[in-house]
């Protein structure tokens, strides 16, 4: 009896994704967060003011690509006669089964595509949020780099960008893995067209369009988004959570006591900047060491997907103004990561249950909080999870580094190389010779 090939069609593989479609579209009616509301408002402000006018109208923190998706909707459900709402989860819907269908396309596995996709659901579908929006072109964008692609993925991968602004934050390791593959092209004196071909039209076919439409509403939507988030942690279980309840525990007086032994978002008039201030730091020095080790490595595919998540879980663990639904990047990649590479399977099943856990925690399976309390041992559990989200972190940071052979010499061969690129006169041979040894 033949083994049954998961590359290939079979009838239980097709069951598996027909079941998790049902899934996903039981959840249509699903009220999802407060967020829907948000893109409601969205929505009826396009109405009122067109797309151009609503995009400046809003000062939010979203790129303008998000708004040219939901300027339809309203139209939609005056055609059809029916809610915005309906209109707005279907097509949330309609999202999440154009990645899956990007998914298969690419990878060819039932089962992979299967389980991808019921890992979705959650964020897209059921709590109503939009980064759904982004996934088929970011999907589309890596696989496209993996077939070396370029000028196709770079395209694509910029597309996401201007959707929602959290696939900039693995844009470093985009741009190293193109300028480092272009480089090592088998024509020498195409090397710089090469290199530059790729941004070129992305800048060209995207990015200039859409700040020729939209004006400097695009950058000052970056700057708040990069900046200007009030909180610690907006239900994010990373380092910025912890911080939060040790300040609820430590100075219940300034910052307001835990609220039935629960952890509640401190907002930004109860706190000086400076507070976020070690956090900053951590997040700047772990993202930095990461992208540098990438920097410096050989670029494959795996590497570029392995690294992209460290890169990202920084940001997760160690920002401030971190979200609740900031993880599903991370899930897109874990994913990923999982075709090219069987092995790293169970820490792609890991990142995905954190995703999803720290979605269930605040707003259960349908947008509204968990009908108990959140207290295990006399310590809310969203505290423990936000530990293990710091362990799985550290945990993937350094198995790859050992993977990869990174330890004290490569830093050690990093200050030689620096010295050696770096003129030296009295006193800085002294001072290189003191941090060798």
């Amino acid at each position: 009896m033949s083994k049954p090939d998961a590359n290939g069609l079979s009838w239980s593989g097709i069951a598996l994704l027909f079941l998790v479609n049902l899934i996903a579209a039981s959840f249509l009616y699903s009220p999802g967060t407060t967020d829907v509301q948000h893109w409601q408002t969205w929505i009826n402000s396009i109405s009122k003011y067109g797309l151009i006018g609503a995009y400046a109208h809003s000062g939010d923190q979203y790129p303008p690509l998000a708004f040219v998706i939901l300027s339809p909707i309203s139209r939609c459900a005056h055609a059809l006669g029916t809610t915005e709402f309906i209109v707005l989860k279907c097509s949330l819907l309609l999202f999440l089964l154009a990645t899956s269908a990007c998914f298969y396309w690419f990878t060819r596995n039932l089962i992979l595509t299967a389980a991808f996709e019921f890992t979705l659901i959650l964020n897209s579908v059921a709590l109503g949020y939009i980064d759904i929006y982004f996934a088929p072109f970011l999907i589309a964008g890596l696989f496209q780099l993996r077939r070396g692609n370029l000028n196709r993925g770079v395209l694509l991968f910029t597309i996401s960008c201007f959707i929602k602004w959290q696939p900039v934050i693995i844009a470093p390791f985009i741009c190293s893995y193109v300028l480092s593959l272009a480089q090592g092209g088998p024509d020498t004196h195409c090397k710089p067209q090469m290199r530059i071909l790729p941004f070129a039209l992305a800048t060209v076919a995207v990015a200039l369009p859409i700040m020729t439409v939209f004006g400097a509403a695009v950058i000052h939507s970056l700057g708040r988004g990069m900046t200007d988030d009030p909180v610690l942690s907006g239900n994010a279980l990373n380092l910025s959570w912890l911080h939060t309840w040790a300040l609820h525990l430590a100075q219940p007086g300034t910052y307001g006591a835990l609220k039935d032994g629960q952890v509640d978002i401190i907002e930004s008039y109860t706190y000086e900047a400076s507070i976020k201030l070690a956090e900053k730091i951590l997040f700047y020095a772990s993202y930095g060491g990461v992208f540098t080790v990438f920097a410096r490595q050989k670029k494959t595919f795996e590497r570029l997907i392995v690294y992209s998540v460290l890169g990202y879980m920084s940001y997760f663990i160690f920002n401030t103004g971190v979200h609740e639904n900031h993880l599903f990047l991370v899930s897109c990649l874990a994913w990923i990561l999982a075709f090219v590479d069987s092995g790293h399977l169970l820490r792609c099943i890991n990142l995905s249950i954190a995703a999803n856990v720290n979605l269930v925690l605040f707003y259960g399976l349908f947008g509204q909080p968990l009908p108990f309390r959140r207290v295990f041992a006399g310590i809310d559990v969203t505290v423990w999870f936000a530990f293990a989200n710091i362990c799985l972190f550290l945990g993937l940071l350094l198995h790859t580094f050992k993977a990869d052979a990174v330890g004290f010499g490569f830093w050690q061969a990093s200050r030689r190389r620096l010295r050696a690129a770096w003129p030296i006169w009295p006193g800085r041979q002294s001072q290189f010779r003191r941090l060798d040894n």
